[in-house]
């Protein structure tokens, strides 16, 4: 009887600890499912200015971040974003980047495509960072375990730029 009694009260903490998991998800170290995996489309020079102060300045700008996988309950470990998005250059600034191999179109997320060049004629200038020279624009990605982690490719610095800061 005490047997049946305590297995009897482990099955109903089970199923009551089950139900506040789904209820409550934070319980069980589970990510909000209400919260979009993916960030709508910004227009902030700033972040880009200081993840690549080698491209300043920057004429205009537009980038996202999404989750790099699919969520899982409870979490296998820490998220990786990708961060993604065209940079328009001042035709000075794409003059001045490093030759590099040709490179396929990227996989560009279909929210970012009406910002990118028409016909371009990518060139691989190195740290993520995708070059059309004939419309000055970049198209840059960035993985990390959170946003501005690591550092840009070394382009010489332009006029306009201060020197990258020191680390």
């Amino acid at each position: 009887m005490i047997t049946a009694a305590l297995s009897a009260c482990v099955i109903a903490l089970c199923g009551v600890a089950l139900a506040l998991r789904d209820w409550v998800p934070g319980l069980a170290g589970c990510p909000d499912p209400t919260r979009p995996a993916k960030t709508s489309v910004f227009t902030e020079k700033a972040r880009i200015e200081q993840q690549y102060p080698e491209l300043r300045p920057i004429r205009s700008v537009h980038w996202q971040e999404r989750e790099a996988r699919a969520r899982s309950c409870p979490e296998i470990g820490p998220m990786d974003y990708v961060m993604n998005g065209f940079v328009l250059i001042t035709p000075e600034r794409a003059a001045a980047a490093p030759d590099g191999p040709a490179a396929a179109d990227p996989e560009v997320p279909a929210d970012l495509r009406p910002f990118a060049p028409a016909a371009p004629h990518w060139v691989d200038v190195g740290g993520g960072l995708l070059l059309d020279r004939a419309s000055s624009t970049v198209y840059f990605t960035r993985i990390s375990s959170r946003p501005s982690s690591s550092p840009g490719p070394s382009w010489p610095a332009s006029p306009s730029s201060p020197g990258r800061p020191s680390s």
